[in-house]
């Protein structure tokens, strides 16, 4: 009884750190509140540097619980009351911050809205922005239309059921969004028995208690754990040999958020490579893509309006924040001659040919391992976390969420290293940016300002990539032709 004691101790103790951040940042305190719902955390107090002190400290504590936890669930255990402590944990963290006022990103409450432009007023928000419609608070952004995906819209179709009650809207779609968290919980506890019999219990841990995880995600209200549910739903299918509902369950998640695009040719070389029969995977992609395209005539139709309907999903391409590019173009534009627009364009492409030779690479190795299940999910969590450091120009951080899904399902050391060499500095990355914004030895120092906002945040994960890869068992445990079963 020591392990689940221990783990209850623990949970409680998270519990309790949850809910004083959730009493700290109360939707009740702050909703609805003047000005736009932009200054983060700030908006819980004038004094910046103790907030910030505040949700770095509590940070530190939720790593550390989480930390102990792991050390516990370190040596395989039998499945049973550890699993129904980190399950109801994992609920009981989603429950209270349901009430929290995201504090770290705005863009739940963009997604309400939207939500709400489809649902209650008949119009379409991908081309509609917020503004359109009352809304208690000024947003920001919010005379802008969603980049999201169609899919997105139609899966808040709670927001119906709450009319005006605006605030009742934002907790039930809070605890809502959470439901896939827990989901993916359970399927990454799914899979890891089939893949990796006896860490189930310590991948489900990885996932569920993971305090980035669950801030962004049940404190946030972010989408991106919907988009990457199906991804996992995916997974589990094709484990099962449901290869034909695989593709319907990827294309949901592009239909989601568009990042997960690049998902789609790791699984389809994977279900090829592993495709005892030919002719059947060949006649099972074709059923699977045919009822993936009834999905995406049904879910894009009552949003189409031509090739506008994309238009601020393109405008996005052309935005620079918090990333790795902008670091790039502030170092280029350094140099003499080169203007800060050539600069800009320099970086995007640079950051795009560089992203694609290591997807290229991460599929070339997929080919070497002859398509295991475990070099799957290794190359399409490697692709993810590749898009954030090189490729995208409009880098936010709860972006990881994407490789953090997949991560725990790797066994090993170097998977648990990276998962917190990318959790433990991404939760400081709003502290850094609102720093640089508000530091004065860094104004009009444009170069100090990316470097501050992006080292930091990359860094450590890109030094245990290059430890993990320097050392000798390289990725040769991901290319274990894992049969499940």
């Amino acid at each position: 009884m020591r392990l689940p004691v221990g783990l209850i101790l623990l949970g409680v103790a998270s519990a309790a750190v949850y809910l004083y951040l959730t009493v700290e940042a109360s939707f009740l305190e702050h909703f609805p509140g003047p000005g736009f719902t932009y200054e983060h955390f700030r908006l819980y107090g004038p004094d910046f540097e103790e907030r910030a002190a505040l949700l770095l400290t509590a940070s530190a504590a939720l790593f550390g619980l989480f930390a102990l936890a792991l050390w516990l669930l370190r040596k395989p255990v039998e499945p049973g009351p550890a699993v129904v402590v980190i399950g109801g944990g994992a609920a009981a963290f989603a429950a209270i911050l349901a009430f929290m006022y995201p504090p770290l990103a705005v863009d739940f409450v963009h997604n309400v809205s939207d939500a709400r432009t489809f649902w209650e007023f008949g119009d379409n928000p991908l081309v509609t922005p917020p503004n359109a419609h009352p809304f208690p608070i000024s947003q920001p952004y919010g005379g802008q239309p969603a980049p999201y995906g169609p899919l997105s819209f139609l899966l808040f179709f709670p927001v119906a059921f709450f009319g005006d009650e605006i605030e009742l809207a934002l907790h039930f779609l809070k605890f809502y969004v959470s439901l896939y968290y827990l989901a993916s919980a359970l399927l990454i506890f799914l899979i890891a028995r089939r893949l990796t019999p006896g860490r189930e219990v310590f991948a489900l841990a990885l996932y569920a208690w993971n305090p980035f995880v669950v801030l962004h995600v049940a404190g946030n209200g972010h989408n991106d754990v919907i988009m990457f549910f199906f991804v996992l739903l995916a997974l589990w299918l094709l484990i099962n040999g449901q290869w034909r509902y695989a593709i319907p369950a990827l294309v949901a998640s592009v239909l989601v958020k568009y990042a997960s695009l690049i998902a789609l040719p790791p699984f389809l070389l994977a279900a090829f490579l592993m495709a005892e029969d030919r002719n059947a995977f060949w006649r099972e992609t074709v059923i699977g893509g045919a009822l993936a395209g009834l999905l995406v005539l049904v879910t894009l139709g009552p949003f189409w309006e031509g090739i506008d309907t994309f238009d601020y999903v393109r405008d996005q391409q052309d935005k620079f924040v918090t990333s790795t590019p902008i670091l790039v173009s502030r170092l280029l534009s350094a140099i003499p001659g080169v203007a800060i627009a050539a600069a800009g364009d320099i970086a995007r492409w640079l950051g795009t040919v560089a992203f694609l030779a290591v997807y290229l690479a991460l599929l070339a190795w997929l080919w070497r391992a002859k398509g295991a299940y475990l070099a799957l999910v290794g190359c399409v969590a490697g692709a993810m976390l590749a898009l954030n450091l090189l490729a995208l120009t409009w880098f936010r951080p709860w972006y990881l969420l994407w490789p953090l899904t997949l991560l725990p399902l790797l066994p090993g050391r170097w998977p648990v290293a990276l998962i917190f060499a990318i959790s433990v500095p991404a939760m400081q990355a709003d502290v850094a940016e609102i720093y640089t914004y508000n530091a004065d030895w860094l104004r009009e120092k444009e170069l100090a300002q990316a470097a501050v906002q992006v080292v930091p945040t990359f860094g450590p994960a890109v030094a245990v990539l290059v430890a993990w890869w320097l050392s000798r068992d390289r990725f040769v445990a991901l290319e274990t032709k894992s049969e499940p079963g």
